[in-house]
């Protein structure tokens, strides 16, 4: 990986970068994804210029920002530093509360020395000075007060200005760690997500809290893209992720697995609820009459098929999601649109009896 450019960008220089990322990553039809975000912002900062060229080059001659094109921009430059815009703008938000603290200790400072010129004045005045004396005390003491309320009123901007700035890297802070987790085309939780989900929930599952696992997966997915484009499979695919909201609640939680493929995590739901919440996912999804908005042609029928299982205590995550594929699986050997239950769910109780 080319090496970085390592002159320090400032908070409001990184604000600007990051709100001009986005505009040129949407105008260029690049994804919004963890990995081409990082690669963009990059672009954008500036901080390596053979990335900085080279994308550069690609936008002068047309070059299409394909899938594969942007991995490669993200291996060659920036895996190795994926997760440094995150420590960037902690960095940031250190540096201005350092900042903070700095400007909070010389108005401590100040209001020291107000307050022992103010003891001298008093003891002078105690002292029996002349009216002349008493009137230049006088005098030193107001342009003592009015330096002093200049610089509280300085303080007080100074600290208004701050606290915007943290704000705002706040607010970016939270949009980046948003997409790190977030699908771009639906919107749900992406695989990564739903991992470190699926794991604190397994820390509050019981016998009497029991939690299960939908797999789901669009039947003929190909064929919809064959048969009417990518623009349309992408249609469905928001389809399917609206449907799975309207079908969990509370803890729960819904995930694009990958491609055509979801998976749900039902909270405090035992096996024969899950099995329920997954018939009403497959019927909500076989009695949809999806039309293309461009001609208004019917889509055809779409299906869904869906495997059912429930957490075994101490099991390892990734057997549970293997026991949900499997039970996808037969879903699909089985001629699709149907619910299937992990047979082997009740083999693997009895055998810890």
């Amino acid at each position: 990986m080319s090496s970085q450019n390592d002159t320090p960008v400032s908070a409001q220089q990184s604000a600007e970068i990051l709100r001009l990322t986005l505009p040129r990553m949407s105008q260029h039809n690049v994804p919004v994804t963890p990995h081409n975000y990082a690669v963009w912002y990059r672009f954008v900062e500036g901080s390596i210029p053979e990335l900085s060229d080279e994308i550069q080059q690609m936008i002068d001659a047309g070059t299409p920002f394909t899938e594969q094109v942007n991995e490669a921009l993200f291996e060659r430059y920036v895996a190795e530093c994926n997760v440094e815009q995150f420590q960037k703008i902690r960095g940031e938000m250190h540096d201005l509360m350092q900042d903070l603290s700095g400007s909070l200790q010389n108005a401590g400072d100040e209001a020291e020395r107000f307050d022992g010129h103010l003891a001298g004045v008093v003891e002078n005045m105690r002292q029996g000075t002349s009216l002349s004396d008493i009137k230049t005390l006088l005098e030193s003491l107001i342009e003592e007060t009015r330096a002093m309320r200049k610089s509280t009123q300085l303080l007080h901007e100074h600290l208004e200005a701050k606290s915007h700035e943290i704000q705002l890297l706040q607010e970016e802070l939270e949009q980046e760690r948003r997409r790190a987790s977030t699908d771009p085309l639906t919107e749900l939780a992406n695989r990564r997500a739903f991992l470190e989900g699926m794991d604190k929930a397994i820390g509050q599952a019981s016998a009497s809290r029991p939690l299960s696992l939908l797999m789901i997966d669009i039947d003929h997915f190909k064929n919809i893209n064959d048969t009417h484009g990518h623009l349309i499979g992408d249609r469905v695919i928001r389809f399917l992720a609206q449907v799975l909201r309207q079908n969990i609640k509370g803890k729960d939680m819904a995930a694009r697995y990958g491609g055509e493929e979801f998976v749900v995590m039902l909270t405090n739901t035992g096996l024969r609820g899950a099995e329920a919440v997954a018939e009403g996912i497959r019927q909500a999804v076989a009695d949809a009459k999806l039309v293309r908005s461009d001609n208004k042609q019917p889509l055809g029928r779409i299906t869904v098929s869906l495997g059912v299982t429930e957490y075994l205590p101490g099991e390892d995550p990734v057997e549970t999601v293997n026991r949900a594929d499997q039970a996808l699986y037969q879903s699909k050997q089985n001629g699709r649109n149907r619910v299937t239950v992990d047979g082997d769910l009740v083999r693997l109780r009895d055998n810890r009896a």
